[in-house]
């Protein structure tokens, strides 16, 4: 399991979200739900998500929207 405190560059985001993959891929049930909540990967997941989240606010923000108005 790599250790992961923060997100750095846009290397560490990439990387950050193929690991996020393969996470979701190893943990998923046949019903598409993640199953154990206290799985090593499961927490490891959630801690790679929560930074993702955060490198996006930073470096990636999704503007507001504007209505768009229909003529």
């Amino acid at each position: 399991m790599a250790y992961w405190s923060t997100l750095q560059n846009e290397s560490d985001y990439d990387e950050a979200l193929a690991r996020v993959t393969v996470l979701m891929d190893d943990l998923s049930a046949p019903d598409g739900q993640i199953e154990d909540a206290d799985h090593p990967s499961r927490i490891e997941l959630d801690a790679l998500v929560d930074l993702i989240e955060a490198y996006e606010a930073i470096h990636h923000p999704i503007g507001t929207s504007s209505a768009v108005s229909s003529t």
